[in-house]
């Protein structure tokens, strides 16, 4: 199903559905803005210039806008494979003009590099590679490292998880606890969101849902320990490699893209 042959009807009011998509995502996520201005500070003082950002799993452009606002001169790419997200993506990133492109591609598909304009100065992403299984996950930190120019900086802000069960279920009742501060009444929960946002785009609620998630069976929803995740890194090409904050279960992580070895530069030649 394309966005083209599924548009939004005439009424559709696509910055409320903006709203509550932050909303529900605040409802999860503490501290989801500050999140991303780490992610914009780590991009800033790593890169002597940013020029070309990709954002995998871009949603309804969230992360984009911060990294578009944060970086004038920069075009930001959005990937994501659900059309029905990217109907609010493209409403929403229609001031930037050509400096937001979005792409609709699955990152399970080997495929989604091509689309990409390389060489990239940064690729981020914000809770959307855990659904990817370990495979998928292995082979997306590669591909990223070929589209990174050298010295490039990817960072992921996602769920990490403990090989502790004890560990993991403190964690996931402290996060619990801090949902609880926060007033988050309005903000839909997930299901909520994606019946109600189906029902206004007319949308079969059903199949919709079956796509968003039942799609996606072998990703982790609690996240892979952080070290799995470093260790994935360095041997993708990546060094620096490290976490950059961290609350419990969830965390900021990534790399910079090696730069060619002088010594393996002289074997070359």
């Amino acid at each position: 199903m394309s966005t083209e042959n599924n548009p939004a009807p005439e009424s559709f009011d696509w910055q409320h559905w903006v709203n509550r998509w932050d909303r529900m995502q605040e409802r999860y996520l503490v501290g989801r803005a500050a999140r991303f201005e780490i992610m914009t500070r780590l991009v800033r003082e790593t890169q002597a210039s940013v020029t070309r950002v990709v954002n995998l799993g871009c949603g309804p452009g969230s992360l984009m806008i911060q990294m578009l606002t944060s970086f004038p001169h920069a075009q930001v790419c959005g990937i994501d494979f659900d059309p029905t997200i990217l109907v609010l993506a493209r409403a929403r990133l229609n001031q930037y003009g050509d400096r937001a492109q979005l792409i609709l591609a699955d990152l399970r598909d080997g495929t989604w590099p091509q689309s990409i304009p390389a060489p990239v100065d940064a690729v981020v992403s914000a809770t959307a590679l855990h659904w990817l299984t370990t495979d998928q996950l292995e082979k997306a930190y590669r591909q990223v490292a070929q589209i990174l120019r050298p010295g490039g900086i990817l960072l992921n802000a996602d769920h990490v998880g403990s090989p502790s069960p004890e560990i993991q279920q403190a964690w996931v009742r402290h996060r619990e606890e801090l949902r609880a501060r926060e007033d988050t009444s309005s903000g839909d929960d997930w299901d909520g969101f994606w019946r109600a946002y189906a029902e206004a785009l007319n949308v079969d609620v059903q199949e919709a849902h079956q796509r968003i998630v039942g799609g996606w069976e072998g990703g982790i929803e609690d996240g892979l320990p952080l070290a799995w995740h470093l260790d994935r890194l360095r041997e993708s090409g990546f060094w620096a490699v490290d976490c950059f904050w961290r609350c419990d279960c969830d965390a900021i992580y990534g790399g910079i893209r090696c730069k060619p070895s002088p010594l393996r530069e002289e074997k070359v030649t």
